[in-house]
């Protein structure tokens, strides 16, 4: 604004002047274009003075921002020199300073990748996409040992699309990369671990069930007096008392193969449409036998009744193992039910129900874990391994089913096996009724 006054001072003296001098209009029209050229430089000065300021206050903001940001920057040329880096990056690879860096790592194929060929792997993503993103290498740290860090970068052109150089970011993921190698390490040890417990088991249940067998068949000869009179009738409870025990051990060792070999996942299913009663009775049989628990327990079955395409052994174990549960933890006082009911989508539903004394919420999913006692007072007062609800958790998914239970203390409990649609056929002839 300051240029504004003796420019207007001087063209008014002219303007004088050339009146004065009767100079004629072609003065004046030269004397206009003369103040306009003027004015135009005016403001093209003051345009440069103002461009000026901007690109230099841009200019100190990126270097604050590049000096002072907390991820490694860089700027490198295509041949793998340093151009520019920030005191990060200095810092993820061990140096005092930026220019120690640069000084000390002339080439980055050989001095800073443990692998020399991840120089041209990030040249050739480079070349492919002009972009490479969470390029994870290990790398020298300037003490000698080695870290891990993730690159982002892209390639800078020129208007003729010539490449000048490289620039991105550096983060140091030593710490996450190890935690991860850990994690699969410790993966790759359970499953190894978990493959010997189940060859273990396995072996040693196979090798307990032969003198076992001997056991049960000489007791039971014994109790029985095949071979003629034991002489005292005490030797015979003796007897009873060891077949019923070989019997209750063999049963636990049968559940522990089953465990291995559902595990593992060796268990075949030898499936052909059954009538559910042909299961269902089984399995109450089943948790009779276990439990040594006579009471009667309600049966509901709807009409018609469907086809279920099972494995009905696997099924019937499933379904006991349940029904033992809850003639185990149910007062003689109390109930045991179990119905099937056909849904709307197709799919069947076993469903045993009792009034026994319940389990809290938070302890169900603990329940069907294998070897899990709810508490140390029920595993003292109920006998039992902890395996029946897992085998039969895992009897039914592998039917493509679903086991779920639904409990509280003092209130009963409730599981269902549910059953898909595809292995639940309804014959013609005993279509359901509308």
């Amino acid at each position: 604004m300051l240029a504004v006054g003796p420019l207007v001072f001087v063209g008014g003296l002219l303007v004088g002047l050339g009146l004065a001098a009767n100079l004629g209009p072609i003065f004046f029209v030269g004397l206009v274009l003369i103040i306009l050229l003027g004015s135009m430089l005016t403001l093209l000065a003051r345009t440069a003075r103002n461009t000026r300021m901007w690109v230099t206050a841009g200019e100190a903001s990126y270097r604050a921002f590049f000096d002072h940001a907390v991820e490694g920057i860089f700027r490198t040329t295509p041949d793998g020199q340093y151009l520019a880096v920030n005191q990060a990056l200095a810092d993820i690879y061990g140096y005092s300073s930026p220019s120690a860096l640069i000084s000390g790592l002339t080439d980055i194929s050989a001095q800073l990748y443990a692998d020399s060929s991840r120089r041209e792997d990030f040249r050739v993503q480079m070349q492919a996409h002009d972009v490479v993103t969470n390029f994870v290498s290990e790398i020298y740290h300037s003490s000698g040992r080695h870290i891990w860090i993730s690159e982002n970068a892209r390639a800078v052109r020129d208007w003729s699309g010539t490449l000048l150089c490289y620039e991105g970011t550096v983060e140091d993921v030593t710490e996450k990369f190890e935690a991860e190698r850990a994690l699969r390490a410790a993966l790759r040890q359970a499953e190894t671990a978990n493959k010997v417990k189940a060859a273990f088991l396995a072996a040693m249940s196979h090798e307990l069930k032969t003198p076992l067998n001997a056991v049960l068949v000489f007791s039971e000869i014994i109790r029985d007096e095949m071979l003629g009179p034991v002489g005292q009738p005490v030797y015979r409870d003796y007897a009873n008392d060891i077949h019923k025990s070989g019997a209750r051990l063999l049963a636990v060792i049968n559940d522990v193969l089953d465990v291995t070999k559902l595990e593992s996942g060796s268990v075949v299913l030898e499936e052909r449409p059954e009538n559910p009663q042909e299961i269902i009775e089984p399995a109450i049989k089943l948790a009779r036998k276990t439990t040594g628990d006579e009471r009667e327990v309600a049966c509901l079955l709807p009409e018609p009744l469907p086809a279920l395409t099972v494995d009905p052994r696997r099924l019937a174990q499933a379904l006991g193992n349940v029904l033992s549960n809850a003639l185990k933890f149910t007062p003689s006082v109390g109930e045991v039910r179990v119905r099937l009911t056909a849904q709307a989508d197709g799919s069947a539903v076993f469903t045993v129900e009792d009034t026994g004394i319940g389990m809290a919420r938070e302890t169900i999913a603990a329940a069907l874990e294998p070897f899990q006692q709810l508490d140390g007072s029920l595993s003292r007062k109920f006998e039992g391994t902890g395996l029946g609800l897992s085998i039969a958790k895992a009897l039914t998914e592998l039917h493509g089913g679903r086991l779920a239970i639904a409990s509280e203390v003092g209130a009963g409990t409730i599981v269902t096996l549910s059953l898909p649609p595809s292995r639940v056929t309804y014959y013609p002839s005993r279509a359901r009724s509308a």
